[in-house]
């Protein structure tokens, strides 16, 4: 049974609810007026403050001031002060390097080196084609200084840096080569480095164990998809029966390029997705049904990082295959880089990327499924590309998976081999994984070596 309302009753609800609702808005107002004020104050007390520092340093400093510089360093602390790794202030000068980096296209001597225990820095790759390649630089060599200039007193960083400039100008580089053999001895060399454009290939690939294709990315650069399917189907055509993908040392790069090369992989699903700072979850990326048919070990370390981390996480989630190695670097957030005014720009974590299962990887990482270190010379051996597949522990480790996911391995780790029904077993399975061009190719086979797609470490100038 409904009542009704009188006219003088609904007129003094209406006004009471009126009453609450220009109350709540007042209150709210208030507040956010309060805290925008708040807001104000502080950043017109940094103004003042930077004024102040500005203003006697200009009325008492000895020295010349250089604007620009001067400038940067303002724009690099303020993003320092946010106290995020991943946030990153870029001068123009250096946006420009981090986009060609991108691309693999950079100008500069054209090598991957490391820092030593001395300090100076070892050249563990020289691109071919390269200007280093041009001047007689080799693999092993050591730079001692640089324009005249010795390595160990300046930041292994800016020495780095140093290595890269515009075409056609010079770098003097002294270099130690230590000895060829027993007996032999070290040679200080010098030489004029004609700075050039240079290609930076992040994908390798061999067969190894017999008939494991071996896949080793170090970073996901925005073309390096095509590098990737390629790398994978010369090994399919190759009749491999399992892979494995080495995302050791691999310092992430492009969300894309990484996404295209895992659609490969896994079965049709989601396989990138963010969460903002409001809680909203986009979908970024998804796969096709165009997967594989061979089981797949992915290695990874404490070096592996942001689009390579995810990589791992799917293969894993997807149950595709297992991951071996050790704990990932946990850097899951999504980076943006905003382009400013001056041709400088900017780098802000804007989300953070999840696992197929809601899980974060930032902080916490990728969990291998199979745990394997290195010991000290092994490690020391692979940062600068003299580990061998054979004599690398997690490499073994990781074809050892591939085994146990059911691969007919031919040359098993620890001397074992496949037997006669393995191998009958390997050969179907390799046939049913090519996609159809791959088998047409395969009928022109002339046994030939695996194509290489270049260097598997990113070159550092």
């Amino acid at each position: 049974m409904s009542k009704k309302i009188s006219l003088g009753a609904g007129l003094a609800m209406a006004a009471a609810a009126a009453a609450v609702t220009v109350s709540l808005t007042y209150v709210y107002a208030m507040n956010s007026f309060n805290s925008k004020v708040a807001d104000v104050n502080e950043r017109q007390a940094m103004y003042a403050k930077l004024s102040e520092i500005d203003q006697k340093a200009r009325q008492d400093y000895v020295g010349e001031i250089d604007e620009q510089a001067l400038t940067d360093a303002i724009c690099a602390g303020y993003v320092a002060g946010l106290g995020d790794s991943g946030a990153k202030y870029y001068s123009a000068a250096r946006y420009q390097e981090y986009r060609a980096g991108l691309t693999g296209r950079n100008v500069g001597v054209g090598v991957s080196t490391v820092q030593d225990e001395d300090g100076n820095m070892e050249i563990v790759d020289v691109l071919p084609g390269s200007a280093a390649e041009k001047a007689g630089l080799q693999a092993g060599d050591v730079v001692l200084a640089i324009d005249g200039r010795e390595v160990i007193r300046l930041t292994y960083g800016e020495a780095v840096n140093k290595l890269d400039g515009t075409a056609g100008t010079t770098v003097e580089l002294s270099v130690l080569r230590p000895a060829a053999g027993e007996g032999g001895q070290a040679e200080t060399l010098s030489f004029t480095v004609t700075r050039a454009e240079y290609v930076q290939r992040s994908v390798t690939s061999a067969v190894i164990n017999g008939n494991v294709g071996y896949l080793a990315v170090s970073q996901f650069r925005e073309d390096g998809s095509s590098a990737f399917s390629e790398a994978l189907s010369s090994l399919l055509r190759q009749g491999v029966v399992g892979l494995v993908i080495d995302l050791r040392n691999n310092s992430g790069g492009d969300m894309q390029a990484m996404a295209e090369s895992l659609d490969m992989l896994v079965p049709a699903g989601s396989t990138v997705t963010s969460r903002d700072s409001s809680g909203t979850e986009t979908v970024e990326y998804t796969s096709s049904a165009n997967e594989i048919g061979v089981p797949v070990s992915v290695l990874v370390n404490g070096s592996t990082y942001g689009a390579a981390e995810l990589f791992a996480a799917d293969v894993q989630d997807y149950g595709k295959g297992l991951v071996v190695g050790e704990q990932t670097a946990g850097s899951g957030e999504k980076l943006e880089i905003i382009p400013l005014s001056d041709g400088s720009a900017m780098m802000l974590p804007i989300a953070e990327y999840l696992r197929i299962g809601g899980g974060e990887i930032t902080g916490s990482g990728v969990t291998p499924d199979v745990e394997k270190s290195l010991d000290e010379d092994q490690a020391a051996l692979l940062l600068r590309r003299r580990l061998e597949p054979q004599d690398d522990a997690q490499v073994q480790a990781a074809v050892t998976a591939l085994v146990q996911q059911g691969a007919a391995v031919s040359e098993q780790p620890g001397g074992m081999t496949a037997t006669p029904a393995q191998q009958a077993a390997a050969s179907s399975q390799a046939a049913e994984s090519q996609p159809a061009e791959s088998q047409a190719a395969d009928s022109q086979a002339d046994g030939s070596q695996p194509a290489q797609d270049g260097a598997s470490a990113e070159p550092s100038a």
